[in-house]
């Protein structure tokens, strides 16, 4: 992940239920279904096809939704049975920058 967004104090700490899911040209490619051990479940509400975002895609989290590396559907994978077998949560928190404040 990008240490610029961890150290601004605009950026959120966690990822949340429901929040909106953008590829890395801004695109909308849903809302956060639920957080796995290694992956963000997405789903859209007009499919209901789930997705799947390995947690180190990410590249942002901020008021906004969750940002992701990738275009499109290639940021996405199905989700296949992880759906069934992670463990899931509807809150995921982010690491803290590992420096230390000035």
């Amino acid at each position: 992940m990008n240490a610029d967004w961890l150290n601004s104090p605009f950026e959120r700490r966690s990822i949340q239920h429901a929040m909106k899911v953008w590829d890395e040209d801004g695109k909308l490619l849903g809302r956060v279904k639920a957080i796995g051990q290694t992956v963000v479940f997405v789903h859209q509400r007009a499919s209901k096809q789930l997705w799947a975002v390995p947690l180190s895609h990410i590249r942002g989290v901020s008021g906004r939704g969750v940002t992701v590396s990738g275009k499109a559907r290639a940021a996405l994978e199905p989700a296949g049975d992880r759906w069934s077998t992670e463990i899931s949560t509807a809150i995921h928190p982010l690491a803290e920058s590992s420096q230390a404040p000035a």
